[in-house]
Order: C-alpha cells, then sequence, then structure tokens
C-alpha cells in the first residue's frame, strides 16, 4: 500500500499580507495542539476544528485544515476563501446568512475572507479532510 502525499500548501499572497495585518505569528513548537482560547494573542496556526472556541492550533498546514488567527487583542478569526459574491454578502449582511468557506482557493472559491468567530452562530463542529468545505452561519455585519 503506497502513502498518500499531499502537496505544500503554500499562503496565498493575501494571506501573508492578512497575516500581517492582523500582527500574528506562527503558532510556536510550545504552543501546538492548544485551544486558541488558551493561546496568547498575536498567534496563527491551523486545524480541523474552524469556529469552536477550543480549536486546537498547529503550526504545520494539513490539507484542507484551516488558518486561524488570534489578534494581539484577543479577537480570533476563521480564515477561508469564499465564492466573490459571498464574501461581498458576509461583509454588508444586513441579516444572518449560512455561507460554505474552503481553506485554500480552489474552483468558485478564490475570494479571502475573515470570519470573526463572534460573529458565528452555528456551525459544524469539525470540517473532515475529505469534506468540501465549512459551512458557517453568521450573525448580521455590524456598521
Amino acid at each position: 500500500m503506497s502513502r498518500v502525499v499531499y502537496a505544500d500548501n503554500a499562503a496565498t499572497p493575501d494571506q501573508e499580507l492578512l497575516r500581517e495585518a492582523h500582527q500574528v505569528r506562527l503558532v510556536s513548537g510550545e504552543e501546538e495542539g492548544t485551544g486558541v482560547n488558551a493561546l496568547p494573542g498575536g498567534v496563527y496556526g491551523f486545524t480541523y476544528s474552524p469556529g469552536l472556541p477550543s480549536a486546537p492550533l498547529f503550526a504545520i498546514r494539513r490539507y484542507r485544515s484551516y488558518e486561524t488567527h488570534k489578534l494581539p487583542s484577543g479577537d480570533v478569526f476563521v480564515i477561508g476563501f469564499a465564492k466573490p459574491d459571498t464574501a461581498r454578502e458576509l461583509s454588508t449582511a444586513g441579516q444572518e446568512m449560512t455561507l460554505q468557506i474552503h481553506p485554500m482557493p480552489e474552483n468558485e472559491y478564490q475570494t479571502l475572507v475573515t470570519i470573526p468567530y463572534s460573529r458565528i452562530r452555528h456551525h459544524r463542529q469539525y470540517a473532515a479532510p475529505n469534506q468540501d468545505g465549512f459551512t458557517v452561519t453568521v450573525q448580521p455585519a455590524t456598521p
């Protein structure tokens, strides 16, 4: 039986710029596996549990894992890619909306989005590596 090896999923230029804007550094080896709620502000990592307050963060991006940022302020964001129309609606939604994001750009999911945990109303408790995206319901955008 052969091993499955996934290609390196390098960050997009927009993700690199977002990390700088959010002032986050990669989670350290000592911090890996710690829930985002227990980590200090100013870190990012990757998880299969996007949206969970205790989502464990890891330094290495694994196939279809989601980038998560914990800003110096303590605010937490799940990072993903959505369809362009969905991304526009997310930033201005006056009512609750359900959307699907992907961990990396693929097919029509090409627009980088950031979803603050504070807006998440409902989501699946995990994202399976073979799942087609992560579905989340968010509260309306605040003006």
